[in-house]
């Protein structure tokens, strides 16, 4: 074959090659997508809302003396349950026994010291009508001259001197009173302080660490124990597009992170959201207490928010779009995104409240695959869902 001819034969072959692969292409682009989908149907949705947490109580307190002193005794340790009152701990008291011990002698004394006071006083009083009579009786014979001028005038100085104790004594009463106030103050002050010698517990609950060990001097504040109140929750973090579905009341379980499960319900909503995460802690109460219990175990809680019946879909055929939550819809061949208001859910489905119809068909895994294609449906397992 000549040269000519030869070139010629391989242009026509590389010209057939292209058009061929052309032909494959647009044949590729005009054939449906094969996706995997499925038909929307009624179905009986058990909700469940997850989350993290943690062990903790509802009231945690470090127990202290109010005063400094020498720890001379330990009536509890950690891992105990006390009652509210109980004496957990004792100061050393020997020298504020003494000190209380001579304020009560002292408010004694004061209390005896006030009773002669106003005994005196009595007395000076009665001296003082004897001597107004006295001297009234000698005023009304004096000015008829029964009686001499240094009669009169001796009564009429006695009547003042009468007078003058009166007053003497009231002041002495009053000073009394005083000291004896002041002596009851310093008894019932110096009887205070005693008691800040035992620590007691503020609360029923739970002894978590001992701080102090006996013969440790204790400043003011320095904590001796930590304790928990019997209120006694796992505090999760609930992802706040799901927090509507949660309530008070709501049965829960908890799974701890040493493999034990509890069970409990929710005992409070928070009412701020983390900026960071966007998640509400929400407090899930136990109905029987871990032992041993750790407060700040990790736990993994799941909230039971309800069931019913009604269309449900995979949480992965959801999308989001410019915004707004939706499905592919198949219809005609072909797919488009259809916005839909979801109700509860668990790990794998949602129930839809609106926007989809029983029978219509969804795309499964819509991810990589816009609206407006032709597709061509792949019923699978998923196909219809039925209720658990």
């Amino acid at each position: 074959m000549k040269a000519p001819m030869r070139k010629m034969v391989i242009r026509i072959a590389l010209a057939l090659a292209l058009v061929g692969v052309a032909t494959v292409a647009s044949v590729r682009a005009l054939s449906p997508l094969p996706v995997p989908a499925m038909v929307v149907a009624m179905t009986e949705i058990r909700g469940t809302v997850r989350g993290p947490g943690t062990v903790q109580s509802k009231v945690q307190v470090t127990l202290s003396g109010k005063i400094t002193g020498i720890l001379t005794r330990l009536h509890a340790d950690q891992g105990d349950t006390v009652k509210m009152g109980q004496v957990l701990a004792e100061l050393d008291s020997t020298e504020l026994k003494s000190r209380t011990a001579a304020a009560q002698s002292a408010r004694g004394r004061s209390e005896r010291d006030l009773v002669r006071a106003r005994a005196d006083l009595l007395k000076a009083e009665a001296n003082l009508f004897l001597a107004r009579s006295t001297h009234a009786r000698n005023e009304e014979v004096f000015k008829p001259g029964y009686i001499p001028a240094a009669t009169f005038d001796a009564s009429k100085s006695a009547l003042r001197v009468a007078e003058s104790e009166v007053i003497a004594s009231k002041a002495a009463v009053d000073a009394i009173q005083a000291g004896s106030a002041q002596a009851v103050y310093e008894a019932a002050a110096t009887k205070d302080i005693l008691g800040y010698t035992r620590i007691l517990a503020p609360m029923d609950g739970l002894i978590i660490a001992r701080k102090a060990e006996v013969g440790t001097i204790l400043p003011p504040g320095a904590p001796v124990f930590q304790m928990v109140d019997s209120q006694i929750w796992a505090a999760s973090w609930i992802d706040e597009r799901t927090i509507a579905e949660v309530r008070v009341g709501q049965k829960a379980s908890i799974v701890l992170r040493s493999g034990r499960t509890f069970e409990g319900e929710v005992a409070r909503l928070g009412s701020a959201a983390d900026t960071v995460t966007r998640e509400l802690e929400v407090d899930v109460k136990f109905f029987n207490l871990p032992n041993p219990l750790l407060i700040g175990e990790e736990s993994e809680v799941t909230i039971e928010t309800g069931r019913l019946v009604a269309l449900a879909v995979p949480l992965s055929a959801i999308q989001v779009s410019n915004g707004t939550r939706g499905v592919l819809v198949i219809a005609e061949g072909r797919s488009s995104f259809r916005p839909i208001v979801t109700g509860a859910r668990n790990d794998e489905r949602a129930a839809v409240v609106k926007g989809l119809q029983a029978g219509e068909m969804i795309v499964l895994s819509p991810a990589e695959l816009a609206p407006g294609k032709r597709v061509r449906p792949q019923l699978g397992a998923l196909a219809m869902w039925k209720s658990e």
